[in-house]
Order: C-alpha cells, then sequence, then structure tokens
C-alpha cells in the first residue's frame, strides 16, 4: 500500500510540519501542525485526503504556538495525541513508549525521547523514517534550557540519542526544525542515522556525559521571545488569542 508522506515547510519561522497518511484507506495524520491550521487542511486536500484523522503533537513546543488543538477540534477527534507525560490541561490521547497507531497498513510508533523537554516522543513511520521533532536536528540536537534543570534534561538527552543511534543507518530522519540551535545556517531538511551518526556535532560529543553536558550547555543562540508564555499557551494553562 502506498504511503502518503509530506513535508509542510514554513521557511519564515524554520518550522516543518508532516502529513503521513494511507491513500487507500484515506487515513491522514499530521505531526506538528503550526496555529495557521488552514494552510496544513490545504495541504492535506492537495495530497488528497480530505479528513485529517489524526494529529500528533511530539512534544509542548516553546517556540511557536500549536495548532493541534485546533485541528482536532475542527474533525472531531478524540484528542490529541501526545506522550503521557505532557500535563496538559486539554483533552488529548496519552501514549506510551513503543506505542503505535495504524493508518491502514502503515504503522506510526511512538519513542519516548526525553530531553529537549520531558514529554518529547519520536515517530518512527514504517521502521524507515523518524520524525525527530526537536529531539535531533540535520547536524546538531534541540536545546535543554527552556525549564527544568540542565543536568537532568543533558543526561535525559544524552540516552534518547543514543538510543536514536541503534536504528539502522539507512533510517531517514525528519526534524521539525530547520536551520536551528548551534547551525543557524544548515538548510538541510532531511538526513539520515548514518549520516548524523558522524556528521552531527552534538553525536560526536557523546564520547561521554560529560562532553555532552559541556557541548549543551555553551554557545547557544538566545532563547526564543515569550518562550514560558508560549509553553502555557501550548499547555491549556492559559487561552491562545
Amino acid at each position: 500500500m502506498t504511503l502518503a508522506f509530506r513535508q509542510i515547510k514554513r521557511i519564515d519561522s524554520g518550522c516543518v510540519t508532516y502529513l503521513v497518511g494511507s491513500q487507500e484507506t484515506g487515513e491522514c495524520a499530521i505531526i506538528d501542525p503550526l496555529l495557521d491550521t488552514e494552510y496544513v487542511v490545504e495541504e492535506a486536500k492537495k495530497a488528497g485526503f480530505a479528513k485529517i484523522t489524526h494529529v500528533i503533537d511530539t512534544h509542548t513546543h516553546a517556540d511557536h504556538i500549536s495548532g493541534a488543538r485546533s485541528l482536532a477540534r475542527q474533525f472531531g477527534l478524540a484528542g490529541v495525541h501526545m506522550h503521557e507525560k505532557s500535563g496538559s490541561k486539554f483533552k488529548t490521547i496519552p501514549v506510551k513508549d513503543g506505542q503505535a497507531i495504524k493508518l491502514g497498513n502503515h504503522e506510526l510508533r511512538f519513542i519516548y525521547t526525553p530531553g529537549h523537554t520531558y514529554d518529547h516522543v519520536c515517530v518512527l513511520v514504517d521502521g524507515s523514517k523518524l520524525l525527530t521533532g526537536d529531539t535531533m536536528f540535520i547536524g546538531d540536537v534541540g536545546r535543554i534550557d527552556l525549564g527544568g534543570d540542565a543536568r537532568d534534561k543533558s543526561d535525559r538527552l544524552y540516552d534518547s540519542l543514543r538510543r536514536l543511534l541503534e536504528l539502522a543507518d539507512s533510517v531517514e530522519v525528519y526534524p521539525t526544525h530547520v536551520g536551528a540551535a548551534h547551525h543557524l545556517g544548515n538548510a538541510k531538511t532531511s538526513s539520515t542515522i548514518g549520516y548524523e551518526r558522524t556528521g552531527n556535532g552534538a553525536l560526536k560529543a557523546l564520547s561521554d556525559r560529560e562532553a555532552f553536558f559541556k557541548y549543551m550547555t555553551e554557545d547557544w543562540p538566545p532563547k526564543p521571545p515569550d518562550y514560558q508564555n508560549i509553553i502555557r499557551l501550548n499547555k491549556g494553562e492559559v487561552s491562545v488569542p
């Protein structure tokens, strides 16, 4: 059966939303949508999907307001798929490590990868495409300084990355951000585990926890403006304006 897979890029923000679907059954999942949901719905229609059947946020975002709740309401869904530790105040469909959802014959399997946030999951599509959210970028990884203890989050991210490196070199890597973290000029939108294993600056620092902690706490760009309020909005603690 044919897998529908689309990167929906928003160059102005550097963010990437993903569409994964079964063209045979018409089931369609949207992963990490931005607040501009009309744009995503139009892209889904272009891909042949009149209805979105699943909405996933890989984590509680701190740099932009998520459109996941809006999409779930629009299409009458039971909630947004998020890790069970999200702590969101709105209706979610809690997922656990190793849990999977089916779109026809296609499988989306959740891998719990805390570090950037405590509720982060990656999504492995048919064992061959890894949606890494903010856990792994092209050439780098997601920051750990947007709430929580830096040492604890560094150790968690260290373990999460080592776990992802257990995947085959051929697995394709698709992050939620382009040109993020230390390498602001990197415009690639996809990679592979094999390439990142040797070409990712953060992964090269996985020789030991201390080296990785040093890497994760030095030379990062400024934090996103108003990130604390964005987190509150995305948790449903305050209403989206």
